[in-house]
């Protein structure tokens, strides 16, 4: 607990109600969050009770072999990854790290050898003045003690905004959009703020294995529900 903590009071970050816990989060708030309770275990994708992996990840799996988003992008997700993209949401990073974190050890996996959050191009970062996943992994790898790499991997060149399009279309504007800048081994786990498709994470697994990694795991805050 900080100092800022024994001054102020601590107050829930989505409906501002005084709490008095570790978590910047009342009950309520908690469980009304949209929790991805029944996601493919290897791209996160939700899909109905008893079903195993999607019927994508069983036609074509992904480079990354497990992927942790213990939340869906709605409801109240959307305005704390907003906080975190656009402003200075130092809070809300540390509220999705925390959840984010939870959901990993419950998963009770091996942890990865190495933490590499998703890069920004330097113009990104410059108008932004910080990356959200490293917001994101930084606690990770404290919670962790796991080794973060932050300028291990470039994201080299322009790609175009991929709101709005197709997965195709995502796919492609990222090829080729990361260089890795050393040799890589054991595992590593991507850290990202919200896996829409998932060609991002794709294409930088795929250089992180090219670059000798051993395998590629992805943790995100949030996952897009693509069947909504």
């Amino acid at each position: 607990m900080g100092i800022i903590d024994l001054l102020l009071p601590r107050v829930c970050r989505l409906c501002d109600m005084p709490i008095n816990a570790d978590l910047d989060l009342c009950p309520p708030c908690w469980w009304s969050l949209p929790w991805n309770r029944q996601p493919c275990p290897r791209c996160a994708l939700p899909l109905p009770p008893g079903v195993g992996l999607c019927r994508r990840c069983v036609l074509k799996p992904p480079p990354f072999q497990r992927t942790i988003a213990p939340l869906l992008f709605e409801d109240a997700v959307p305005r704390l990854i907003h906080a975190i993209k656009f402003g200075k949401g130092y809070s809300q990073a540390k509220l999705l790290s925390r959840l984010l974190g939870d959901a990993v050890a419950a998963a009770d996996d091996p942890l990865p050898n190495l933490l590499v959050p998703v890069p920004l191009t330097t113009g990104r970062i410059l108008r932004r003045g910080h990356n959200q996943a490293i917001l994101l992994a930084a606690p990770l790898a404290r919670r962790f003690s796991i080794p973060l790499k932050r300028k291990t991997v470039r994201r080299v060149g322009r790609t175009p905004p991929q709101r709005g399009q197709s997965r195709v279309a995502r796919a492609r504007s990222v090829r080729g959009a990361f260089k890795a800048m050393q040799p890589f081994t054991g595992t590593i786990a991507i850290v990202d703020d919200v896996m829409t498709t998932g060609a991002t994470t794709a294409e930088l697994a795929r250089v992180l294995l090219e670059a000798g990694a051993d395998e590629v795991v992805v943790w995100a805050a949030a996952r897009v529900d693509r069947m909504a």
